[in-house]
């Protein structure tokens, strides 16, 4: 049986495997770069320029935002709970999550240089799978976003009232919920105003805050090796068993399941499509480089939180860290890390600030081409003269992710939103096939998949999986899906198909550089 022969496994043949699989992967997404087009085409530069949008983010700024929202309150809230579900098998389920990621990473990667628009993959599905089919991925997509909002905005809120009580500020016996729900409102509407003044606004303050929350988690990493390797052979046996007695080898794909929705960033790195310099080739560099720097943290960062901590007793650490949760990381550094609590703490701060910052910005990006395509009222396709804007797309996605955090039950609805991102890759991963068939040639890619159809296609099964393994884990997650596809399906019957009066417009057509050939019709 695998499981029987997994708990065998020492520890030096485990970090053994977990080191060349991380090897093997980094290489993989490097030799991606060669892929990219060193040039554009003059007509693709030209049709460029028909974006409402203004073009002020760079390759580090989109790279950053893609680091800012993979590396958010994930890191900190969601290590110790997935500790808690495959204890030391959580480091070999974060680098498989990282291989599987990758797969939808180069389809992103492959259509975010063909198509550099704002909408990301509704767009996509909007160009090869119909109507109502696009309706359903930006409907998935702009909800998923706002809740993943709402979450990082009460992380804050806990984090910033939990600091509090640190420093004496507030008595550690009071209840924080109500102080939680103002702080995560505060930020909600600071963030909405930075990104309403402009995307290069949007962009500085997301680079310090992500650049911050980097050097922190560097040296949490750093202290913790330290302590680690001062004597390996009694804190790395801290990951014998693998597998926590009693359990199977399913809770790695359990855990993968649970924690995917970290490594999203670059579904957020397309969604700049229309506000960055030179799209076609710094979108799929963006989304590599964002994967080469978060997969390998999210490692280490797991395996020192599961060797440098020595929890009271005779408790397995995963243990220690699954009971105190959203919090294990900020009292695993209270241990070995220099300033401890408080650095972390002020970690946890700044990197579900940049998490927050970025699903605002990808949010109003779905719901503002939505506006446009008809799919959502008009008023959403409105551009702010001043600071060229989707002003009102940010307010609306703004006031629900309010909302959401004041009055629902966050946790229920955020196992739902997961959920909500598998279907849309699962849409936008077969969306691919379509899109080659139609488009063929006529198109310019700034990188192409390469061993086509291999890579779609595992990543059609890994979404599948992904998605029972959720389904399994959190039967609110299934209950939350289906209640929201059931209302926009009814929001689409009742509303949106009788509104429109015209065919949804294809992004595509824009990019078309061999106009003599027509586009296949489906």
């Amino acid at each position: 049986m695998p499981e029987l022969w997994i708990y065998n496994v020492s520890w030096q043949v485990y970090i053994t495997i977990l080191v060349i699989l991380l090897i093997i992967f980094l290489l993989f997404i490097g030799s991606q770069f060669r892929r990219v087009s060193p040039s554009v085409p003059k007509e693709v530069i030209v049709a460029m320029g028909h974006s409402e949008l203004s073009r002020d983010l760079t390759l580090f700024d989109i790279t950053m935002l893609g680091v800012g929202a993979m590396i958010g309150a994930g890191i900190f809230v969601l290590t110790g709970l997935a500790a808690g579900i495959a204890g030391p098998a959580l480091l070999l389920a974060f680098l498989l999550n990282g291989f599987a990621t990758s797969m939808t990473a180069l389809n992103y990667a492959e259509l975010g240089s063909a198509v550099p628009e704002a909408g990301g993959g509704y767009l996509w599905v909007k160009s090869s799978m119909g109507k109502y089919q696009a309706f359903l991925s930006g409907w998935m997509s702009w909800l998923a976003h706002i809740v993943a909002g709402s979450l990082y905005a009460l992380g804050f809120g806990s984090y910033f009232a939990f600091f509090l009580q640190e420093i004496g500020m507030i008595s550690p016996s009071r209840d924080t919920h109500l102080l939680t729900q103002i702080f995560a409102v505060t930020i909600i509407i600071t963030f909405l105003i930075i990104n309403f003044l402009g995307s290069s606004e949007t962009g500085s303050v997301g680079n310090i805050i992500t650049i911050t929350k980097v050097i922190i988690i560097g040296i949490f990493i750093v202290s913790g090796l330290w302590v680690a390797l001062k004597n390996p052979s009694v804190n790395f046996s801290k990951l014998e068993p693998i597998i926590p007695p009693g359990d199977s080898f399913t809770v790695i794909f359990t855990a993968m399941g649970f924690t995917f929705i970290a490594f999203e960033g670059y579904e957020i790195i397309v969604q700049t499509g229309e506000e960055v310099e030179e799209p076609n080739m710094n979108i799929p560099k963006a989304i590599f480089y964002s994967l080469m720097i978060v997969v390998p943290i999210y490692f280490l960062v797991g395996l020192v939180s599961l060797v440098a901590v020595n929890p009271p007793g005779n408790e397995p650490t995963w243990q220690f860290l699954a009971n105190i949760g959203e919090l294990g990381l900020a009292e695993a550094a209270r241990q070995f890390m220099p300033l401890g609590i408080g650095l972390m703490l002020f970690g946890g701060l700044v990197s579900t600030l940049s998490a927050l910052n970025a699903t605002i910005y990808s949010s109003a990006r779905v719901s503002f081409v939505m506006g446009r395509d008809n799919l959502l009222p008009k008023a959403f396709n409105q551009v702010n003269a001043w600071r060229r804007t989707p002003h009102v797309a940010i307010a609306v996605s703004g006031t629900i992710m309010i909302f959401i955090a004041v009055f629902l039950p966050i946790n229920e609805v955020a196992s739902a939103a997961d959920l909500l991102f598998v279907l849309l890759f699962l849409q936008v991963n077969l969306s691919i096939f379509k899109i080659r068939k139609k488009y063929s040639n006529k198109l310019f890619y700034g990188y192409k998949v390469p061993y086509f159809p291999l890579f779609p296609i595992l990543s059609v099964i890994i979404q599948i999986g992904l998605g029972i393994a959720l389904v399994l884990h959190s039967h609110v997650a299934l209950i939350g899906a289906i209640g929201w596809i059931i209302i926009g399906s009814i929001l689409w019957v009742t509303v949106v198909k009788r509104g429109l009066t015209e065919e949804i417009t294809d992004s595509f057509a824009h990019y078309i550089i061999n106009k003599d050939e027509e586009v296949d019709k489906e």
